[in-house]
Protein backbone atom coordinates (compact mmCIF):
# COMPACT_ATOMS: atom_id res chain seq x y z
CA UNK A 1 0.00 0.00 0.00
CA UNK A 2 1.45 3.40 -1.04
CA UNK A 3 -0.17 6.97 -0.91
CA UNK A 4 -1.47 8.43 1.96
CA UNK A 5 -3.96 7.20 4.69
CA UNK A 6 -7.26 7.12 3.23
CA UNK A 7 -9.01 9.65 4.60
CA UNK A 8 -12.40 7.64 4.16
CA UNK A 9 -10.89 5.87 7.76
CA UNK A 10 -11.92 9.23 9.99
CA UNK A 11 -15.61 7.59 9.35
CA UNK A 12 -15.14 4.66 11.39
CA UNK A 13 -16.12 6.06 14.39
CA UNK A 14 -16.34 2.66 16.46
CA UNK A 15 -12.88 1.48 15.54
CA UNK A 16 -10.41 0.12 17.81
CA UNK A 17 -7.34 -0.77 15.97
CA UNK A 18 -5.90 0.67 12.96
CA UNK A 19 -3.08 -1.35 11.72
CA UNK A 20 -1.14 -0.17 8.66
CA UNK A 21 2.61 -1.34 9.44
CA UNK A 22 5.31 -2.51 6.77
CA UNK A 23 3.80 -0.73 3.92
CA UNK A 24 5.27 2.41 1.89
CA UNK A 25 2.85 5.33 3.07
CA UNK A 26 3.97 8.32 2.90
CA UNK A 27 2.98 12.13 3.75
CA UNK A 28 2.01 13.49 6.71
CA UNK A 29 -0.33 11.97 9.37
CA UNK A 30 -3.93 13.64 9.33
CA UNK A 31 -5.30 15.45 12.53
CA UNK A 32 -8.60 13.36 11.91
CA UNK A 33 -6.93 10.56 13.52
CA UNK A 34 -7.37 12.24 16.67
CA UNK A 35 -11.20 12.00 16.04
CA UNK A 36 -11.21 7.96 16.36
CA UNK A 37 -12.34 8.38 19.95
CA UNK A 38 -12.56 4.09 20.41
CA UNK A 39 -9.17 3.86 19.13
CA UNK A 40 -7.04 1.53 21.32
CA UNK A 41 -4.27 0.55 18.88
CA UNK A 42 -2.45 2.57 16.81
CA UNK A 43 0.49 0.78 14.49
CA UNK A 44 1.65 2.98 11.71
CA UNK A 45 5.34 1.92 12.34
CA UNK A 46 7.64 0.82 8.88
CA UNK A 47 6.25 3.43 6.76
CA UNK A 48 7.09 7.01 5.16
CA UNK A 49 5.67 9.02 7.13
CA UNK A 50 7.16 12.77 7.86
CA UNK A 51 6.39 15.70 9.03
CA UNK A 52 5.19 15.94 12.63
CA UNK A 53 2.95 13.96 15.41
CA UNK A 54 -0.04 15.68 15.47
CA UNK A 55 -1.04 17.15 18.70
CA UNK A 56 -4.40 15.45 17.90
CA UNK A 57 -3.20 12.34 19.17
CA UNK A 58 -3.52 13.16 22.67
CA UNK A 59 -7.30 13.06 22.51
CA UNK A 60 -7.38 9.26 22.04
CA UNK A 61 -7.89 9.23 25.68
CA UNK A 62 -8.66 5.32 24.74
CA UNK A 63 -5.05 4.22 23.50
CA UNK A 64 -3.08 1.63 25.06
CA UNK A 65 -0.18 1.18 22.31
CA UNK A 66 1.20 3.86 19.41
CA UNK A 67 3.63 2.70 17.32
CA UNK A 68 5.15 4.98 14.69
CA UNK A 69 8.45 4.01 14.80
CA UNK A 70 10.50 3.12 11.47
CA UNK A 71 9.45 6.65 9.50
CA UNK A 72 10.47 9.84 9.28
CA UNK A 73 8.79 12.02 11.70
CA UNK A 74 10.80 14.84 12.77
CA UNK A 75 9.84 18.02 15.08
CA UNK A 76 9.15 17.42 18.74
CA UNK A 77 7.17 14.49 20.93
CA UNK A 78 3.96 17.01 21.18
CA UNK A 79 3.18 17.13 25.25
CA UNK A 80 -0.03 16.16 24.28
CA UNK A 81 1.06 12.14 24.38
CA UNK A 82 0.64 12.75 28.05
CA UNK A 83 -3.28 12.92 27.71
CA UNK A 84 -3.28 9.20 27.14
CA UNK A 85 -3.44 7.96 30.19
CA UNK A 86 -4.41 4.66 29.18
CA UNK A 87 -1.24 3.92 27.14
CA UNK A 88 0.81 1.02 27.45
CA UNK A 89 2.90 1.15 24.77
CA UNK A 90 5.06 4.28 23.53
CA UNK A 91 7.47 3.45 20.18
CA UNK A 92 8.61 6.42 18.23
CA UNK A 93 12.00 4.92 17.61
CA UNK A 94 13.94 5.41 14.29
CA UNK A 95 12.53 8.97 12.96
CA UNK A 96 14.30 12.67 13.19
CA UNK A 97 12.53 13.71 15.99
CA UNK A 98 14.30 16.48 17.84
CA UNK A 99 14.14 18.54 21.02
CA UNK A 100 13.64 17.23 24.72
CA UNK A 101 11.49 14.40 25.75
CA UNK A 102 8.55 15.76 27.54
CA UNK A 103 8.05 15.96 30.83
CA UNK A 104 4.75 15.38 30.46
CA UNK A 105 5.43 11.80 29.64
CA UNK A 106 6.04 10.88 33.55
CA UNK A 107 2.06 11.47 33.75
CA UNK A 108 1.34 7.86 31.75
CA UNK A 109 1.23 5.78 34.80
CA UNK A 110 -0.25 2.30 32.57
CA UNK A 111 3.26 3.03 30.59
CA UNK A 112 5.09 -0.42 29.90
CA UNK A 113 7.27 -0.20 27.30
CA UNK A 114 9.03 3.25 26.15
CA UNK A 115 11.37 3.10 22.99
CA UNK A 116 12.31 6.92 21.92
CA UNK A 117 15.88 5.57 20.24
CA UNK A 118 17.61 6.85 16.76
CA UNK A 119 16.01 10.03 16.73
CA UNK A 120 17.98 13.33 17.62
CA UNK A 121 16.82 13.77 21.14
CA UNK A 122 18.48 16.42 22.81
CA UNK A 123 19.19 17.62 26.60
CA UNK A 124 18.30 16.26 29.76
CA UNK A 125 16.05 12.87 30.79
CA UNK A 126 13.32 13.93 32.28
CA UNK A 127 13.20 12.94 36.34
CA UNK A 128 9.48 12.29 36.42
CA UNK A 129 10.06 9.01 34.18
CA UNK A 130 10.94 7.71 37.52
CA UNK A 131 7.01 7.89 38.24
CA UNK A 132 6.21 5.20 35.34
CA UNK A 133 6.10 2.49 37.83
CA UNK A 134 4.82 -0.42 35.21
CA UNK A 135 7.84 0.90 33.22
CA UNK A 136 9.43 -2.78 31.73
CA UNK A 137 11.77 -1.29 28.60
CA UNK A 138 13.00 2.30 28.51
CA UNK A 139 14.79 2.67 25.37
CA UNK A 140 16.60 6.06 25.00
CA UNK A 141 19.88 5.36 23.02
CA UNK A 142 21.44 6.60 19.89
CA UNK A 143 19.90 10.49 20.47
CA UNK A 144 22.01 13.35 21.60
CA UNK A 145 20.74 13.52 25.49
CA UNK A 146 23.19 15.37 27.89
CA UNK A 147 23.64 16.27 31.83
CA UNK A 148 23.04 13.31 34.40
CA UNK A 149 20.98 10.00 34.65
CA UNK A 150 18.37 10.83 37.09
CA UNK A 151 18.50 9.03 39.91
CA UNK A 152 14.23 8.47 39.77
CA UNK A 153 15.41 5.90 37.58
CA UNK A 154 15.95 3.35 40.62
CA UNK A 155 11.85 4.02 40.97
CA UNK A 156 11.39 1.61 37.82
CA UNK A 157 11.10 -1.69 40.08
CA UNK A 158 9.45 -3.78 37.02
CA UNK A 159 12.08 -2.40 34.80
CA UNK A 160 13.92 -5.36 32.62
CA UNK A 161 15.90 -3.67 30.13
CA UNK A 162 17.55 -0.30 29.58
CA UNK A 163 19.42 1.28 27.31
CA UNK A 164 21.10 4.24 27.29
CA UNK A 165 24.43 4.34 25.22
CA UNK A 166 25.43 6.68 22.44
CA UNK A 167 24.51 9.48 24.08
CA UNK A 168 26.28 12.56 26.03
CA UNK A 169 25.14 11.67 29.50
CA UNK A 170 27.59 12.68 32.26
CA UNK A 171 28.08 12.48 35.81
CA UNK A 172 28.00 9.44 37.89
CA UNK A 173 26.30 6.26 37.31
CA UNK A 174 23.55 6.71 40.25
CA UNK A 175 23.95 3.95 42.93
CA UNK A 176 19.88 3.72 42.88
CA UNK A 177 20.18 1.76 39.84
CA UNK A 178 20.74 -0.95 42.34
CA UNK A 179 17.36 -1.19 42.69
CA UNK A 180 16.39 -2.10 39.66
CA UNK A 181 16.10 -6.21 40.95
CA UNK A 182 14.68 -7.09 37.39
CA UNK A 183 17.08 -5.47 35.09
CA UNK A 184 18.48 -8.11 33.05
CA UNK A 185 20.55 -5.43 30.21
CA UNK A 186 22.43 -2.36 31.18
CA UNK A 187 23.51 -0.60 28.47
CA UNK A 188 25.49 2.64 29.09
CA UNK A 189 28.32 2.79 26.87
CA UNK A 190 29.62 5.57 24.81
CA UNK A 191 28.71 8.20 27.07
CA UNK A 192 30.35 10.69 29.46
CA UNK A 193 29.98 8.88 32.72
CA UNK A 194 32.35 9.52 34.86
CA UNK A 195 33.60 8.39 38.71
CA UNK A 196 33.33 5.20 40.55
CA UNK A 197 31.83 2.09 39.18
CA UNK A 198 28.87 2.04 42.10
CA UNK A 199 29.02 -1.07 44.38
CA UNK A 200 25.11 -1.25 44.57
CA UNK A 201 25.16 -2.99 40.75
CA UNK A 202 26.44 -5.76 42.60
CA UNK A 203 22.70 -5.86 43.53
CA UNK A 204 20.98 -6.74 40.00
CA UNK A 205 20.82 -10.27 40.84
CA UNK A 206 18.47 -10.73 37.62
CA UNK A 207 21.70 -9.24 35.55
CA UNK A 208 22.70 -11.18 32.20
CA UNK A 209 24.45 -7.71 29.61
CA UNK A 210 26.54 -5.11 31.23
CA UNK A 211 28.08 -2.64 29.24
CA UNK A 212 29.86 0.51 30.53
CA UNK A 213 32.66 0.79 27.77
CA UNK A 214 33.78 4.10 26.44
CA UNK A 215 33.19 6.35 28.91
CA UNK A 216 35.21 7.96 31.71
CA UNK A 217 35.30 5.72 34.58
CA UNK A 218 37.89 5.53 37.00
CA UNK A 219 38.51 3.60 40.35
CA UNK A 220 38.10 -0.07 40.62
CA UNK A 221 35.64 -2.87 39.55
CA UNK A 222 33.54 -3.46 42.37
CA UNK A 223 34.36 -6.68 44.02
CA UNK A 224 30.34 -7.22 43.90
CA UNK A 225 29.97 -7.75 40.60
CA UNK A 226 31.29 -10.88 41.63
CA UNK A 227 27.66 -11.66 42.78
CA UNK A 228 26.25 -11.76 39.57
CA UNK A 229 25.41 -15.25 38.67
CA UNK A 230 23.40 -14.55 36.02
CA UNK A 231 26.03 -12.26 34.13
CA UNK A 232 27.04 -13.25 30.46
CA UNK A 233 28.38 -10.30 28.89
CA UNK A 234 30.99 -7.23 30.82
CA UNK A 235 32.05 -4.55 28.90
CA UNK A 236 34.53 -2.17 30.32
CA UNK A 237 36.87 -1.43 28.20
CA UNK A 238 37.69 2.20 26.82
CA UNK A 239 37.87 4.11 30.32
CA UNK A 240 39.93 6.29 32.00
CA UNK A 241 41.38 3.90 34.50
CA UNK A 242 39.88 1.14 36.02
CA UNK A 243 42.25 -1.27 38.16
CA UNK A 244 41.13 -4.39 40.51
CA UNK A 245 43.45 -7.19 41.46
CA UNK A 246 45.41 -7.27 38.50
CA UNK A 247 43.15 -5.41 35.87
CA UNK A 248 45.33 -2.36 35.54
CA UNK A 249 44.83 0.50 33.12
CA UNK A 250 43.47 -1.13 29.95
CA UNK A 251 45.44 -4.05 30.36
CA UNK A 252 44.26 -7.66 31.46
CA UNK A 253 47.30 -8.37 33.36
CA UNK A 254 45.34 -11.30 35.91
CA UNK A 255 42.54 -12.22 36.69
CA UNK A 256 40.09 -10.95 39.92
CA UNK A 257 39.31 -13.99 42.00
CA UNK A 258 35.65 -13.15 42.16
CA UNK A 259 35.92 -13.67 38.26
CA UNK A 260 35.46 -17.14 38.48
CA UNK A 261 32.11 -16.74 39.84
CA UNK A 262 31.01 -15.93 36.93
CA UNK A 263 29.31 -17.75 33.95
CA UNK A 264 30.37 -15.19 30.97
CA UNK A 265 30.28 -16.03 27.59
CA UNK A 266 32.38 -12.27 26.69
CA UNK A 267 34.50 -10.09 28.69
CA UNK A 268 35.97 -6.78 27.38
CA UNK A 269 38.19 -4.65 29.58
CA UNK A 270 41.28 -3.62 27.16
CA UNK A 271 41.49 -1.10 24.21
CA UNK A 272 41.50 -2.88 21.34
CA UNK A 273 37.69 -4.65 22.07
CA UNK A 274 35.10 -2.43 21.01
CA UNK A 275 31.90 -2.75 23.19
CA UNK A 276 29.04 -2.26 20.16
CA UNK A 277 28.97 0.50 17.71
CA UNK A 278 26.37 3.54 18.40
CA UNK A 279 24.20 3.62 15.48
CA UNK A 280 22.91 -0.47 15.10
CA UNK A 281 19.86 -1.35 16.26
CA UNK A 282 19.28 -3.26 19.38
CA UNK A 283 17.57 -6.72 18.31
CA UNK A 284 13.98 -6.51 17.62
CA UNK A 285 13.25 -8.95 19.85
CA UNK A 286 13.89 -7.27 23.30
CA UNK A 287 10.98 -4.74 22.49
CA UNK A 288 8.54 -7.24 20.57
CA UNK A 289 6.43 -7.92 23.58
CA UNK A 290 4.01 -5.01 22.42
CA UNK A 291 0.53 -6.90 22.40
Amino acid sequence: MSGGIPAELGNLSNLTYLELSDNQLSGSIPAWIGSLSNLAHLWLGDNQFSGSIPTEIGNLSKLESLVLDRNRLSGSIPTEIGNLSNLRWLVLDNNQLSESIPTEIGSLSNLEGLQLQRNELSGRIPTEIGNLSKLTILQLHDNELSESIPTQIGNLSKLYALNLRCNQLSGRIPAQIGNLSNLSWLILNNNELGGSIPTEIGNLSALTVLKLSSNQLSGSIPTEIGNLSNLRELYLNHNVRITDDGWHHWGLLGLPSWIGNLSLNTIHVGKAALAGQCGLDWPRSVGAAIP
